[in-house]
Parts: C-alpha cells; sequence; structure tokens
C-alpha cells in the first residue's frame, strides 16, 4: 500500500502527545503488515496462502475474526466480495503487463481454487481445499486500518480525528473550527473542488472510493483493444472492463471504513448505474444509513440512502 496517508488530530498536541499519536500509527501499520498483507511474504496471510490444501492451521484471533468479517461482506453481495481471487488475479497481472491476456483454459485451471467455499474458518482453525486457493485482502485491509488508527486514538482521548488513506476516510469528533470534517467527490479526471459532484460531511462516520482510474491495462490485440482494470469477477475469473457505461467511481458513506471499503468496490463490480444503484439499495436496506455516489463516463448517479 505504498499510497500517502494523510492523518489529523482537531487539537493541539503537547511534544509527548504527538509521540503517542506516532506509536499508535506505526502500532497500526505493523499489525497490518505482519498480518493481513499479501506482499509481505512472512505475514500470517502469506503463510496461509502457502498451505497446501487440506491441512489445518491454528490462526491468530485477529485474523479469524477479520475473515469472518469478511464472511458478511461475501454473504451480503451475493459472493462480489471474494477475496479468494488472488490466485486468477496473479495469472492475469502476469498477461496485462505485457499487453496480452491468458487462454481461457489458464483461467478454467485456476477456477476450482475461487471461492469463499473454497475455505473453512472454525473459531480460530484455518484450512483451505485446493492448494491454489490464495486470498488477498487489499479490498478491505486498507478501509481497517483506518479504522484502528482512528478508533485505538480515540481510546487514548484524542476525540476529534480525521484519517485519509488513499480515498479511504474516517473521522470523528469536530474539526478544530467546530464544524464537522468535510470531504468533497471529485469529478472524474477533475480534482478542482468547484467541479465537485458532492460535499459530504463526515460527522462520526467514514466514505471510501473506488475507481476503475487508479490501475489499469490496455491490451490490444487483432481484435482490437480493451483496458481492464484491477477488480475481478470471482464468478468467471476475469477483470472488468472499461466502457462508457460501466461504473468508474464509486463512493459509500458508512460508519466505519471497513464497511465503506468493501461495498465501495462492489459497486464498482456492476455493469452500469442502474445495476449499481440497485445493489446499493440492497446495501443500505442490510446497514442502515449508508449513502452512495456513482459515476460513468457518461452518467452521474448521486442519489443518497440514509
Amino acid at each position: 500500500m505504498t499510497i500517502p496517508y494523510h492523518i489529523e488530530i482537531g487539537e493541539k498536541l503537547t511534544g509527548a502527545e504527538e509521540q503517542e499519536v506516532q506509536n499508535t500509527i506505526a502500532s497500526v501499520f505493523h499489525q497490518i503488515d505482519a498480518i493481513y498483507n499479501k506482499w509481505n511474504p512472512h505475514s500470517e496471510l502469506s503463510e496461509l496462502n502457502r498451505m497446501p490444501a487440506n491441512q489445518k492451521r491454528i490462526i491468530s484471533c485477529q485474523l479469524a475474526s477479520f475473515l469472518k468479517r469478511c464472511d458478511y461482506f461475501v454473504k451480503l453481495t451475493e459472493g462480489r466480495f471474494d477475496p479468494t481471487v488472488e490466485a486468477v488475479q496473479q495469472l492475469w497481472k502476469k498477461y496485462l503487463v505485457n499487453n496480452s491476456v491468458p487462454s481461457q483454459e489458464e483461467v478454467d485451471a485456476i477456477l476450482p481454487a475461487i471461492g469463499w467455499d473454497k475455505i473453512e474458518i472454525d473459531n480460530c482453525t484455518f484450512m483451505k481445499k485446493h492448494d491454489l486457493v490464495a486470498i488477498d485482502l487489499g479490498g478491505i485491509a486498507k478501509g481497517y486500518a483506518v479504522d484502528l488508527i482512528v478508533e485505538q486514538l480515540n481510546d487514548l482521548g484524542y476525540n476529534h480525528v480525521f484519517v485519509d488513506w488513499g480515498g479511504e476516510v474516517r473521522a470523528s469528533g469536530h474539526h478544530p473550527q467546530g464544524r464537522s470534517w468535510a470531504v468533497y467527490i471529485s469529478n472524474l479526471d477533475d480534482l478542482n473542488p468547484e467541479h465537485a459532484i458532492a460535499y459530504v460531511p463526515l460527522d462520526n462516520a467514514s466514505i471510501a472510493t473506488s475507481g476503475d482510474y487508479f490501475q489499469h491495462w490496455k491490451v490490444t490485440d487483432g481484435a482490437g483493444s480493451a483496458t481492464y482494470f484491477h477488480v475481478f469477477d470471482p464468478k468467471t475469473g476475469q477483470p472488468f472492463k472499461v466502457t462508457d457505461f460501466s461504473v468508474a467511481s464509486a463512493s459509500c458513506l458508512a460508519k466505519d471504513c471497513t464497511t465503506a471499503d468493501a461495498l465501495a468496490k462492489c459497486l464498482l463490480m456492476c455493469q452500469d448505474i442502474d445495476e449499481a444503484k440497485a445493489l446499493a439499495a440492497k446495501f443500505e436496506k442490510a446497514i442502515p444509513g449508508t449513502a452512495y455516489w456513482l459515476m460513468s463516463r457518461k452518467e452521474v448517479g448521486t442519489d443518497s440512502l440514509k
């Protein structure tokens, strides 16, 4: 997660308090890296990804609890959110960086390892059912890190906190000026706040944005060209394509950033804004208080559910 972060405390701090805040931030980053980071070969998650099938392993209570929370989002999103896409992601990215795509036979060979039903979690015991099963928590871990930072700082008595890590934002308390913390949702390819599609006050709330523009690949072959982005369909083993009507940006407001992060990414997986609105309505029914903002290159959907 080599993305800059911004953390603001809405009150004056002594030198000792600044150090306490910095130590808390460092502690959260260490926890995320040591447990949930697939890029760290020594993390607990990487050890699970290297495990053979049908072997049980005792895992930390933190990871077990987190995977059970993932289970909730898998069920809520009807399988759209599925961290077991890691194996097929790695296959595709190996080809996409070289302006090519894998064969359908290669994708089909990995599909039996994709699916949340390919793992078992019983209390703090983990097992996977296929050797190639691998988990990527990148779709939710950054939001979780933001939650941990805010909650741990609140526990230490810092009540007015704003954390922004690459589009995942959570705020508690209020701004030093006495108003709510606030963010704006920029228009596509236009960071000018005067052209924003929305200004959003954050009253002890979180917002996360996912877009097709952060990581994408254009592939050209004899059949033409296609632009793929970094979100993968666990049912087909294919990355989603950028089109004029696909969801280019999805923002979700929720109480916590873990939820906002997971749901924003799932909204990005819809074929168009109408499908995304229908899915967001389902999310709002399950989690009252959510709101969403959606954009394609041809349409903006700014309806919100509160």
